[in-house]
């Protein structure tokens, strides 16, 4: 008696996904909005919410919907926030679950430099971060400008022990001390320490971290890479590891790269391919993006995005999308692991005058692998799809069909009882 049932819920199906595919076009689903210069979202493993963090110094917490009135934690007095400086970057330890640990990147707003820190949550409030336990790990001094400050924070994935940390060269146009080439310098760099356990256990205001092994040598022992200019926002493709590296541009090129141990990206000599500063000494182990495009006579500034990861969007696993600041555009990718194919462009579906309509300032992604997109106009957005109208329809009307074939078949039972 199970057959008929199959058969219609087959045919229900099969109505409402008709040939290859049910849904057309992927939408921005607003999630957030009223925020104050939001710059990043994430999620720790396994928790339904979505943190976000604001240039001033907030971080705030969306959950069941709603941003909680409260801030997770505030930094508003210790962060300076001139240009590209601010809170910049939060990252979850891996074993946030049981450690409560998280970092955050920032610019202090006394000294002007990159301050890297860590707390934990309160043992009793779980949306309240305990401020007496912060600690320093580590600090990276600033020139006097304000841009290139870089502040993205992350863990690979099945590397729990190992903190990656994204800087800027510093600032102003061209690199002028080409810190970005300097190994005495952590500046323009991605860096690599390992924070599986305090090593300065006596010192209450200081995380000590370990080195990690294949780091460069021969210069700062945190350097895992570099020869970048800007990479404000990277991430890891949750399942297989692969580090995009969204690295802004100059005047002509802004690329994405492949982070890998001892990579040197180039800059300053080179922006993306373009030769930049040609007397500046040759780059025998220059390692050029995956991708690259163009300023137009408006300028650009790319935004690194993520690899959907998730279980909602059929068909879109293994794409990686990017934004760019400056001309409001959202695309994406897919890498083969020697070069891209599918390049698309989705501003159409994903921006709107009446959703997100532009200023990306960054992707998030929660622990489920749903992606955002983060506005600094004060908005989030969960990038998801549209059912196109006629498979929707043609849905409701199986499932329509399994509504009356149940209802019969609850009569007859009924029926056969009273017989």
């Amino acid at each position: 008696m199970i057959k008929p049932f199959s058969a219609l819920l087959t045919l229900a199906f099969a109505t409402s996904l008709g040939a290859p595919a049910a849904f057309a076009q992927l939408q921005t689903r607003i999630v957030a909005s009223g925020l104050d210069h939001p710059l990043f979202a994430t999620s720790p493993a396994g928790d339904s919410r979505l943190f976000i963090v604001e240039q001033g110094g907030l971080i705030k917490i969306l959950q069941n919907g709603t941003v909680q009135p409260a801030p997770f934690l505030d930094l508003s007095g210790s962060v300076n926030t001139e240009g590209e400086r601010g809170l910049l970057g939060m990252a979850f330890d891996p074993n946030f679950a049981s450690n409560r640990r998280f970092y955050v990147d920032y610019i202090d707003k006394t000294s002007l430099n990159t301050v890297v820190a860590t707390y934990q949550v309160s043992a009793t409030r779980p949306n309240v971060a305990d401020i007496t336990s912060r600690q320093t790990v580590l600090t990276v001094q600033q020139p006097e400008f304000n841009n290139h400050k870089a502040g993205w924070l992350g863990f690979r994935p099945g590397e729990s022990r190992n903190l990656y940390i994204a800087t800027g060269d510093g600032g102003s146009h061209d690199d002028p001390g080409n810190r970005a080439q300097n190994l005495s310098s952590n500046l323009g760099k991605i860096l690599r320490v390992d924070v599986s356990s305090d090593h300065l256990p006596n010192d209450p205001t200081q995380y000590g971290y370990a080195i990690p092994d294949g780091n460069v040598t021969g210069g700062n022992p945190e350097i895992y890479a570099y020869g970048l200019r800007n990479p404000f926002r990277d991430s890891f493709d949750r399942e297989n590891g692969t580090f995009y590296i969204g690295d802004v541009g100059q005047n002509a090129r802004e690329e994405i790269d492949i982070g890998a141990a001892g990579a040197n990206y180039g800059w300053r000599r080179f922006e993306g391919t373009l030769v930049n500063f040609p007397n500046d000494p040759q780059i025998p182990n220059h390692t050029p993006p995956i991708f690259e495009y163009n300023h137009t006579a408006d300028g650009a500034s790319v935004i690194g995005g993520y690899v959907y990861r998730g279980s909602e969007i059929p068909g879109l696993a293994g794409t990686y999308f990017f934004a760019d600041f400056v001309n409001d555009k959202v695309m994406s990718f897919r890498f083969t692991g020697s070069g891209i194919t599918d390049l698309t462009d989705r501003t159409a579906e994903l921006l709107s005058p009446t959703g997100i309509s532009g200023s990306i300032s960054s992707f998030g992604e929660d622990a489920s692998g749903n992606l955002y997109l983060v506005s600094l106009n004060g908005q989030v957005g969960q990038i998801a799809l549209i059912p196109e109208p006629a498979s929707y329809a043609m849905m409701l009307g199986g499932m329509g069909l399994i509504g009356v074939w149940v209802r019969r078949r609850g009569k007859a039972r009924g029926r056969f009882a009273n017989a």
